[in-house]
Formats: C-alpha cells, structure tokens, sequence
C-alpha cells in the first residue's frame, strides 16, 4: 500500500471503509455487495429485536413471602 493510498483511507468515512470493505469482498460487484450490506442490516436488526424482547421494562419490589408450614 502507497503512502497516498494509506492517507486516501485516512481521509474516508467511517461509512465509506465499510462500503469499500464489502466492495472488496464481493470482488468489485457493487450489486453483491451492496445485497450482501443490506442482509447483514437485516441480521443485526433480527437479532436486535429479539434481544429487546429479552429486556425487563421494570420491576416490582416487595419483601418476599415466607412459607407457610
């Protein structure tokens, strides 16, 4: 790698190294990699949902119970 090129990707958005970074992996087809971008949205958003529905939105506090014999 240049000298230029090492300051080009300096100078890129954080967004711009990723879409370069799919770019490279789907071989230069920007059609795949733009598909392969958007399924991997669609992934983290899957596994986003479902670990929102993992979260407590609140609590109730009390003593507990003691049983009775």
């Amino acid at each position: 790698m240049t000298a230029a090129q090492i300051t080009e990707l300096a100078a890129m958005s954080e967004a711009e190294m990723i879409a370069l970074a799919y770019e490279e992996a789907a071989g230069g087809d920007t059609r795949r990699a733009l598909r392969q971008a958007i399924e991997d949205v669609i992934a983290l958003e899957t596994k986003l949902a479902a670990a929102e529905r993992m979260v407590s939105h609140g609590y109730v506090r009390g003593a507990l119970l003691s049983r009775v014999s």
